[in-house]
């Protein structure tokens, strides 16, 4: 009986049985296949918007920050004359014009907008050469460099600037805080201009702002930016560094931020996001019509009024994942944020007269 029994226990799985078997592991390890397939896919595409809302975050993140300091520095100065070569180099290509500027000169404003740049227009001096993305905005905004302490010009019989505004004294204490190639903003009662350095005399402390710097900055001689605001060096005036921060999405979809008026450079570029596929600047104004509607707002800068009036500014960045997904796809996501211009309304402000 037990040598039966023995034997009946060590009997093994029939064919059949196998078969069933084989076929369940077979259903079980695809559908587990499959399922961590899918997982992948999903992580990975979660992975990848992830990354994108991030390039999103920080591309607003600096624009918004800027344009909360744009106009730093520059309270009581609404003339402030730049030559119209460089702004359309440089800043956008359609600057705004004003009537009391002679031909050739900007009165450049606390913001300058360039609507949907077209196609093939070249970054100056990029190196390596690059190109702006086509149909992006561009946008320059004005700050003053807080880390930089201003420098008081004296007027005549010491004049710091001389008659034909072409040179700047300075003292023996901060010649060497210059260097050839900077940019820097001199302002009186009368408006301000940005200069640049192409020369520098450490014994007679002397920086020379003559015509032909590398941007076409330097104005001198009868109709110069610098003698007309210093009226020859017969008027007081201050020496600072005035940022001119510019972004621009290039063809490689790369959001630059330039910075004109760095320490040992003219400007400097700084990547700020990639996979930037598109970026919008909309302007909310304070003006009302004659039948007290107020303005809708503006894709663009057009005019005087319109840049006295900026009040917000809606920035709409459109970015991409880094990576194309199984599908094939490369998704993008948009964002829209809004952000106050603090410094914008002193401009419109009434200034005191005499007599109360």
């Amino acid at each position: 009986m037990n040598s039966t029994s023995k034997k009946k226990n060590e009997a093994g799985f029939s064919l059949i049985e196998m078969i069933i078997a084989l076929g369940v592991l077979v259903v079980l390890t695809a559908s587990i296949s499959t399922l961590l397939r899918d997982t992948m896919k999903v992580t990975t595409a979660t992975y990848e918007m992830t990354d994108a809302q991030e390039t999103l975050r920080i591309a607003q993140e600096y624009i918004n920050r800027d344009l909360m300091n744009a106009g730093d520095g520059l309270k009581s100065i609404s003339t402030i004359r730049v030559p119209k070569t460089f702004v359309q180099n440089y800043l956008t290509l359609n600057p705004v014009t004003d009537t009391s500027m002679p031909n050739g000169t900007i009165n450049l404003g606390i913001i300058t907008s360039d609507n949907n740049t077209p196609a093939n227009t070249a970054v100056t001096d990029s190196d390596p050469a690059a190109t702006v993305r086509s149909g992006s905005d561009r946008q320059t905004v004005l700050e003053l460099d807080s880390a930089f302490t201003p420098i008081a010009l004296p007027a005549s019989p010491t004049a710091s600037i001389n008659s034909t505004g072409s040179s700047i004294t300075v003292s023996a204490s901060d010649i060497s805080r210059f260097n050839v190639g900077e940019i820097y903003f001199v302002t009186s009662a009368l408006g301000g201009t940005f200069v640049a350095i192409t020369a520098k005399n450490n014994s007679t402390r002397v920086l020379t702002v003559a015509n032909g710097d590398d941007y076409g900055l330097n104005v001198t001689g009868t109709s110069g930016n610098l003698k007309i605001i210093s009226t020859g060096g017969t008027l007081p005036t201050s020496l600072m560094r005035m940022k001119m921060i510019h972004y621009y999405i290039t063809t490689d979809k790369l959001l630059m931020r330039r910075e004109f008026g760095v320490a040992n450079a003219g400007f400097r570029d700084s990547i700020i996001a990639e996979h930037v596929l598109n970026v919008q600047f909309n302007y909310s104004l304070n003006i009302v019509d004659d039948a007290g509607n107020v303005a809708q707002p503006t894709g663009t800068i057009a005019n005087t009024e319109q840049r006295l009036a900026v009040r917000q500014v809606e920035v709409t960045v459109t970015v991409e994942s880094p990576k194309t997904l199984a599908n094939g796809t490369q998704p993008t996501l948009s964002g829209t944020t809004s952000t106050s211009v603090r410094n914008m309304q002193f401009r419109q402000a009434l200034q005191p007269t005499s007599g109360g």
